[in-house]
């Protein structure tokens, strides 16, 4: 597959965390900081991989496409693009790899698909039995990795996630 494309530029503390070996990473900062767009670099460089799965998930499925939907498929390389479904929020790349978005609205939707790379923005907003209970699993049998994302917003399970950091 063609090379990542350049406009894809993360600031120095973005690419700290681009950088990390870690299996779960977790962002907290202020709006306008990044975040999405650090996780869409994240998707495409997960997406160059062979027959992955990989899944961004926000609060509802309405945020989901707002916030990500028309960037990523401004940011996948064209060339990398066998089918994309309006309907579920979901790209196949030429690879077999696909990337959908979820909303975390409805849990119980999310069970038993395993995933390699998983985004959960706005996490200070889910459920914490979302992660613990639905998508922790689904990284299981793939050794997957996440990345959760979010701003500070009092003392919830983001902050729990984070301080574990």
């Amino acid at each position: 597959m063609p090379a990542v494309p350049a406009k894809l530029k993360l600031h120095p503390k973005q690419m700290e965390v681009y950088l990390s070996k870690a299996r779960f990473r977790v962002v907290v900062a202020g709006r306008r900081w990044g975040k999405t767009a650090l996780s869409r670099v994240l998707i495409i460089k997960m997406a160059q991989v062979r027959k992955r799965k990989i899944w961004y998930v926000a609060p509802t499925y309405r945020m989901a496409k707002q916030i990500m939907w028309s960037d990523l498929l401004e940011a996948i390389p064209k060339a990398w693009v066998r089918k994309v479904n309006e309907t579920t929020l979901t790209v196949t790349l030429i690879n077999k790899t696909t990337i959908e978005l979820k909303g975390a609205d409805k849990p119980d939707s999310l069970r038993g698909v395993g995933i390699h790379f998983l985004v959960l923005d706005e996490f200070q907003d889910m459920a914490e039995t979302t992660w613990t209970q639905v998508l922790r699993p689904t990284l299981a049998d793939t050794g997957g990795h996440a990345i959760f994302i979010g701003t500070p917003k009092a003392y919830n399970y983001l902050y729990e996630l984070y301080k574990l950091g």
